[in-house]
């Protein structure tokens, strides 16, 4: 009698591990789709003191940027359960040209609004960054 109680109970506990193993898996997969929209922040290079940097990011992952008043391209990817911006952060007539640099990025939330921050390297030096989406 004891065995029939306690096989229904261990059959719903494994059910819900499962279901919250998934969960937790897929809340660890980043997803592009999800940053498609506008950010807003700064960008601090080692360099120098912080820029406005604007963001465009498209649902495919590719977006444009304003760094202060250089325009740049790139794309971001999900690769390894970590999110990657590689692109040409400044480009256009006039710009100095800094090349494709590579950002490491991480989602978070803060004050119910999603905050990117990262930092990257390009033919500059290093920086970081903070945009909140908007």
């Amino acid at each position: 009698m004891v065995m029939r109680k306690a096989r229904p109970i261990l059959v719903v506990t494994a059910v819900m591990f499962v279901v919250f193993g998934a969960a937790y898996v897929s809340a660890q997969q980043p997803d592009v789709k999800s940053l498609a929209g506008k950010w807003r922040g700064w960008a601090s290079p080692t360099g120098g003191s912080n820029v406005s940097l604007e963001v465009d990011v498209n649902p495919d992952g590719s977006y444009t940027s304003k760094w202060g008043g250089k325009l740049g391209k790139g794309t971001i990817k999900a690769e390894g359960g970590k999110l990657t911006a590689v692109g040409q952060l400044i480009t256009g007539t006039g710009a100095t040209y800094a090349g494709a640099g590579t950002s490491e990025l991480t989602l978070t939330t803060k004050e119910g609004k999603q905050v990117m921050t990262g930092y990257g390297r390009d033919n500059d030096g290093p920086f970081n960054f903070q945009l909140t989406k908007q």
